[in-house]
């Protein structure tokens, strides 16, 4: 292990659960990280979902404050959707390579944040008890792919939970925390119990994102709704942008 892999993949980590926390796409910090030190891209990919999970865990706990006014009825059906889907998407990673699945990756995350753009604001008005069919299809099939792969995650889960207006946006930034951290637990469970793990640089890197996931959390808390929404565009678009031009050389 070199020590100035150490120094990226930790930094990498640290900023990859702040930004998981606030709009997602982590991985994209530290799947380049662990492909520089020379790990295989299926591994790097597994790899790349245990380091972040502790860092969605971290979320989770910074948004205390805004689940006390979540509505445990909404999202109990949305719990257990998640688990069951995140399982098939893990099991297909491990029976399959990536080519397929990169290839349209982009184009998930772009109509993902389309979505979201063409979604109204929602404000601590925007209230509605009624969960559509269109955002349970949605999110068996975001948590199937966050379970296959865990990039773009949190920009498709914010885009899926916008369809109802169930929750203000600050509400599904935290429920998009939770989960992305339930996809990931289960799919990382899946990886470890078929060796699909490699544990050289995950002990330190699991520090720094359980940091930067927790002090993203409370950065997002103290934010205008207005500023993570756009923020929210921006990365989605970004990304969209960047996996286009990967895939184009």
């Amino acid at each position: 292990m070199e020590f100035q892999n150490l120094i990226l993949v930790c930094l990498a980590a640290f900023f990859a659960g702040g930004m998981n926390s606030l709009a997602g796409g982590g991985s994209f910090i530290t799947l380049p990280a662990l492909l520089y030190t020379g790990i295989s891209p299926v591994l790097a990919n597994t790899s790349s979902a245990a380091v972040l999970l502790p860092g969605y865990l971290g979320s989770v706990l910074g948004f205390r404050k805004t689940f006390n006014s979540v509505d445990l009825r909404k999202l109990t059906p949305l719990l257990v959707l998640t688990s069951f889907f995140s399982v098939i998407g893990a099991l297909t990673l491990i029976n399959s390579t990536d080519e397929f699945f990169i290839k349209i990756i982009p184009w998930l995350i772009l109509a993902a944040t389309v979505l979201f753009i063409f979604n109204p604001s929602h404000d601590s008005d925007s209230y509605n008890s009624h969960s559509t069919l269109l955002q349970k299809i949605g999110l068996s099939f975001i948590s199937a792919y966050g379970g296959y792969f865990n990039g773009g995650l949190g920009i498709a889960l914010l885009s899926v939970l916008s369809i109802s207006k169930s929750f203000t946006l600050k509400q599904m930034t935290a429920v998009k925390s939770l989960l992305s951290f339930l996809i990931t637990l289960v799919s990382v469970t899946i990886f470890v119990i078929n060796d699909f793990i490699v544990w050289s640089y995950l002990f330190y890197m699991v520090i720094f994102s359980i940091a930067g996931g927790f002090f993203g959390a409370k950065f997002t808390e103290s934010l205008p709704t207005i500023l993570v929404r756009r923020f929210i565009i921006l990365v989605g678009l970004t990304l969209s942008g960047s996996i286009f031009y990967i895939n184009a050389l």
